[in-house]
């Protein structure tokens, strides 16, 4: 995926091969931008506190929501995004050899103020420029990009979580991790069409609406087979 990226980057911006695959966790060259002032020693400490989190909603609800219903794994977002910033933790840890330090996988996505904020700049910016890399090297109008781009992501998450599980098991997930990116796509347009000039607080409401009523989507049986949450 780093290789992909670094092909589609222009000659002149491109870093020294070897260093981008192996030097940084991100998986855009463009990404090398974003300085970082975080500290190495909040590096640990963000590792275990998010892991502790994590720790206690999973816990939580494996023990006393079980069966786990479609408003049980709704409850389980907050696991998985403590999941997400403790493996950034874990990232910016295991480079902290260099120089520079490596800025944190997420940018304060609870506090985004829309859907496009939180997906163009709060969300995963060690993946989303590898992922809008990806949608420039197609032809298109912007929508067309959007698709392109939510199209890829949720193909890697199907690599990442279902693909796997069915390859242990033989049981067949394959296109739930897709169809929440899709609705982001979606939702995305919606909110750029229609919500650009809307109060802030609407456009709140449209974002969580959007990320978290389809979460189940995500949060599906691979997921909660992967978190110890089914037999």
């Amino acid at each position: 995926m780093k290789a992909m990226s670094w092909l589609v980057t222009p000659k002149d911006k491109r870093p020294p091969f070897l260093a981008f695959e192996f030097g940084w966790p991100y998986l855009s060259p463009r990404s090398l931008k974003i300085k970082s002032s975080e500290s190495r020693s909040s590096f640990v400490t963000n590792l275990f506190l998010y892991c502790g989190l994590m720790m206690v909603i999973l816990a939580s609800v494996k023990f006393f929501l079980t069966p786990i219903t479609y408003v049980d794994r709704l409850l389980l977002g907050p696991a998985i995004y403590f999941f997400t910033e403790a493996l950034g933790a874990f990232g910016q840890l295991l480079f902290s050899w260099r120089k520079e330090n490596i800025y944190p996988i997420h940018y304060h996505p609870v506090s985004s103020p829309s859907l496009s904020e939180f997906w163009g700049r709060r969300w995963n910016l060690w993946v989303q420029d590898w992922i809008a890399d990806m949608g420039r090297s197609f032809r298109g109008n912007h929508k067309t990009k959007i698709l392109i781009s939510f199209f890829f992501s949720g193909v890697f998450h199907e690599a990442m979580v279902n693909l796997p599980h069915w390859l242990l098991t033989g049981e067949s997930y394959f296109g739930t991790m897709l169809a929440y990116f899709i609705i982001q796509a979606a939702g995305l347009y919606l909110d750029k069409k229609f919500f650009r000039h809307s109060p802030l607080f609407a456009r709140k409401v449209f974002c969580w609406l959007v990320v978290i009523l389809p979460a189940p989507l995500f949060i599906n049986i691979p997921i909660l087979h992967f978190f110890g949450m089914t037999e």
